[in-house]
């Protein structure tokens, strides 16, 4: 007969890692799906990670992986689930031509930044073109931070630049030609012949869900991610969802590690309670 873990988690970042420590601390029998593709694996170093101020985001993986070890109820896998199914009695995952039988899952398996195209963007991206005000701001506070973006973004991310500097251009897409590493951060080319310098440019990250399994399962889904509610239940029984990949309708929740940890945390803890729910009915 064919082993049935008591849960999976699809994704090794840090809603994962997380997810995946709370299940083996509660000895839940769970099985981790890592693909080794993180979204903030160019980024040079954390900010806004209490702990880990300008850590590599390499680093914290590696202490999560050190600290998993210590549990014999989670288990490793190095490759991502590629598709899911239901058999009737759970699921089955299928990850480098192997199948995997779980009675509960976590997507955790995070976002692919499709980055404006703009010339210069994605070889500068996570070192001087950046997500996160939160995250990158301060460390270039009090020089000329720039932004790429327009509309609400361009508004919101403009306003909380201006709480560290006191030169934040706001450029439309639209207008840049290219960006370019300067001796004191970036050149931004404009298409009318112009030129911006800043320290660092701040544009919308527009995360795309990296994995299919939502669709596989028919979950509730928009471009933006898999709609959850606030235990990080999905529109399906026995799945939840956690960090970028997952968005709540009634809350607009910044995507950062820390967030990532806390919805990894939330939803690994509901798993828990339904295994301790089933464990007592058959009893």
């Amino acid at each position: 007969m064919t082993h049935r873990y008591q849960a999976a988690i699809v994704g090794g970042g840090p809603a994962g890692l997380q997810a995946a420590l709370t299940l083996g601390r509660m000895h839940v029998e769970t099985l981790l799906f890592d693909d080794v593709r993180y979204r903030n694996a160019a980024s040079p170093q954390m900010g806004n990670v209490l702990g880990w101020e300008g850590a590599e985001p390499a680093a914290l993986r590696a202490a999560g992986h050190a600290q998993l070890a210590e549990y014999p109820w989670v288990r490793l896998v190095r490759a991502g689930a590629e598709s899911a199914r239901d058999d009737g009695r759970g699921l089955v995952l299928t990850a480098s031509g192997a199948e995997w039988s779980v009675e509960r899952l976590l997507i955790a398996s995070g976002v692919e930044d499709a980055l404006v195209p703009i010339p210069g963007v994605r070889e500068l991206w996570g070192d001087v073109v950046l997500p996160c005000p939160y995250c990158h701001g301060h460390e270039f506070a009090g020089g000329p931070v720039a932004v790429i973006s327009e509309g609400s973004h361009a508004e919101h991310v403009g306003g909380l630049l201006r709480g560290l500097s006191s030169h934040v251009p706001v450029i439309a897409p639209g207008e840049v030609a290219e960006v370019a590493r300067s001796a004191t951060g970036v050149r931004i080319m404009l298409l009318d012949g112009g030129v911006v310098e800043a320290s660092c440019v701040f544009i919308p990250p527009n995360g795309v869900p990296r994995s299919g399994l939502a669709e596989d399962l028919g979950i509730r889904y928009d471009g933006d991610g898999i709609e959850i509610d606030a235990l990080g239940r999905t529109s399906r029984d026995g799945v939840w969802a956690a960090g970028d990949v997952a968005k709540r309708a009634d809350a607009r929740i910044p995507a950062a590690v820390v967030t990532a940890l806390s919805s990894g945390l939330i939803a690994a803890a509901d798993i828990a309670a339904s295994v301790a729910v089933a464990r007592d009915a058959r009893r």
